[in-house]
């Protein structure tokens, strides 16, 4: 998924800058180099994420990013051939990292523990991810309301992208009896609403957050509603 717009980034005084072929603190192409170049790209991703997340898309620079990263405009150009690449990119490595963190719930295998408890595990190590990276949870947040159309339409696709997973992994529970028939699509919408304002309240209350107790009153949320039986 890419965002419309790709072509090469300007200046500030409005010049083309053209991608160099070559990143001097890469190496060779020896294994050694794949993984300086590997370093390098992530170190370009880390940095750039905390740009979007303190400055907003529109108001970060490339000039800011590799200031900051402190490697030469040609280095990153290399790398990315603008910004809408970078912000493409870690949306994109975020959405992998959430669906590393999900494994199918075995059912009927008592080394695996229950369904209710390998589906908390997956909610702590996902609540971890999130609450682990605030700079990305912060640009995910501040950015799906976006006023330019592009970002909030890339950031829109990945919350789609979890919305779909959810919805898959409904389906699953549904077809092994955990889950009560129901509209996937409207569940998982209304799951995955629930889950960005608890993450938003809590980053809000700027306090360490207590995961496990978190991943519990969400999943008795799920499990039981509001309302007392």
């Amino acid at each position: 998924m890419t965002l419309p717009r790709d072509q090469p980034d300007r200046s500030e005084r409005g010049r083309v800058v053209e991608p160099v072929t070559s990143d001097p603190a890469a190496g060779g192409g020896d294994d050694g180099g794949d993984d300086r170049r590997v370093q390098r790209r992530r170190q370009i991703i880390e940095v750039a994420k905390g740009v979007f997340a303190e400055m907003g898309y529109h108001h970060a620079s490339i000039n800011e990013i590799i200031g900051r990263a402190q490697i030469a405009r040609g280095t990153f150009y290399l790398y990315f051939s603008n910004k809408h690449k970078v912000f493409d990119a870690i949306l994109d490595e975020a959405l992998r990292e959430l669906r590393g963190r999900i494994t199918r719930i075995q059912v009927g295998d008592p080394a695996k523990g229950s369904p209710e408890a390998q589906l908390r595990q997956n909610l702590v190590r996902v609540l971890t991810y999130v609450f682990g990276d605030q700079p990305l949870t912060k640009l995910l947040l501040d950015h799906s309301q976006s006023p330019q159309s592009e970002v909030a339409e890339r950031v829109g696709a990945f919350f789609a992208g979890i919305s779909a997973l959810l919805a898959a992994s409904l389906e699953y529970g549904i077809a092994a009896g955990m889950v009560r028939p129901c509209n996937t699509r409207l569940v998982a919408a209304a799951l995955l609403g629930a889950v960005r304002g608890v993450v938003f309240d809590v980053l809000e209350a700027d306090a360490a957050p207590d995961i496990e107790a978190i991943a519990d009153e969400l999943l008795a949320f799920a499990k039981y509603g509001v309302f007392r039986a």
